[in-house]
């Protein structure tokens, strides 16, 4: 969008819609299968250290998954690559630097889909080591509890990831289990867009950026695209875009699949590099910092305003209200006596005071 790139971006919204949301979907499936095994927690059942070979126990969800990854990755023709391919072209004409930032990313996104792919549906299955579920039932522990305060606060403990422990053990089978119908419907029906919606967008036959015109100038805008693609742009650009996807997925599989690259002695001989990797940047860390406990030191403040300076001004009135009604009340008596008597007493104290 910050190209101009409008009817690229648009596209490749609706290409990532159907992926995306199918990978939602599937990661819903494996939990559901998981929970067969390892019970209702979801520090085991969400873990894919305690994966694997989940393709031949849940077919349906580890093909619709792998379309999806594929997809993701810019793979052709899967629709990702039709509209992602666009961006990177657009971007390069616009800045070459943008696209190579692009293109290291592209490359990134293949590489992080096909190890979760890996982990997850390749290889044997782990759920039955009880050694390592130990280990990561136990490293899962509760989030840092945050101090309650004000009207309204909602309690840090509700949001424990400690298991219900009635549920927590409700694992009885020693392998996944497909999903019902019910989820798998759905991934079967999200995969055929995911693999053939990108058609739509083809920059030698763009359907998608016709429609998207108003009708007076669609039919303009589809001659003057055709008009001025280029094969031998098309063919390099793509192939620079499939060719880093390639890549990434070369060293998911050599890493997570046939265990050529130890990935633990690249992160022990960088270890400064993994450490930055493994707390995403520590960009959480200073969301946190700044906005979450940031924000709440904001609002500390405000409350303590709220109670010593705004209640205590509204007190303030109310006691001077009270502290004057009481007071006139023994003056307003009706009692002529009374009146005359402080008549008096006034004129007294004014002669006394001209007097000196």
């Amino acid at each position: 969008m910050g190209i101009g790139a409008y009817s690229a971006g648009l596209f490749h919204l609706m290409t990532h819609a159907y992926f995306k949301a199918m990978l939602f979907l599937g990661s819903g499936s494996v939990i559901h299968g998981m929970e067969g095994v390892v019970g209702h927690n979801p520090a085991l059942a969400q873990d894919m250290r305690l994966m694997g070979g989940l393709r031949k126990y849940m077919p349906i969800t580890g093909f619709t998954f792998l379309v999806g990854c594929l997809a993701i990755c810019g793979i052709p023709p899967f629709a990702g690559f039709w509209s992602k391919d666009e961006i990177l072209s657009l971007a390069y004409a616009d800045n070459p630097m943008l696209w190579a930032v692009g293109w290291l990313t592209a490359g990134l996104t293949a590489f992080y889909m096909f190890r979760m792919y890996f982990s997850t549906f390749e290889g044997e299955f782990r759920g039955n080591v009880n050694a390592l579920r130990q280990q990561l039932d136990q490293s899962k522990t509760a989030p840092e509890m945050a101090v309650v305060f004000g009207p309204g606060a909602m309690d840090p403990r509700e949001l424990s990831i400690t298991p219900d422990q009635d549920h927590a053990d409700h694992g009885h089978a020693s392998e996944p289990h497909e999903s019902p119908l019910s989820m798998t419907l759905p991934l079967m029906v999200l995969a055929i867009p995911s693999a053939l919606v990108g058609l739509l967008g083809m920059p030698f036959n763009n359907r998608f950026e016709a429609f998207i015109y108003p009708p007076g100038e669609s039919e303009q805008a589809a001659l003057e695209a055709a008009s001025e693609f280029e094969w031998q742009e098309f063919l390099i650009m793509a192939g620079n875009s499939v060719g880093i996807a390639l890549i990434g997925i070369t060293l998911a599989s050599l890493m997570y699949q046939r265990r050529k690259i130890d990935p633990t002695a690249i992160a022990s001989r960088f270890p400064a590099l993994y450490e930055l990797s493994l707390h995403k940047w520590y960009i959480d860390d200073w969301y946190d910092r700044i906005f979450v406990k940031g924000c709440r030191r904001l609002a500390r403040q405000i409350l303590e305003v709220d109670f010593k300076v705004v209640d205590g001004l509204v007190n303030f009135a109310g006691f001077l209200a009270i502290l004057a009604g009481e007071g006139l009340k023994y003056l307003e008596t009706g009692r002529i006596q009374f009146y005359l008597f402080f008549i008096f007493t006034a004129l007294v104290g004014l002669s006394i005071t001209s007097a000196f």
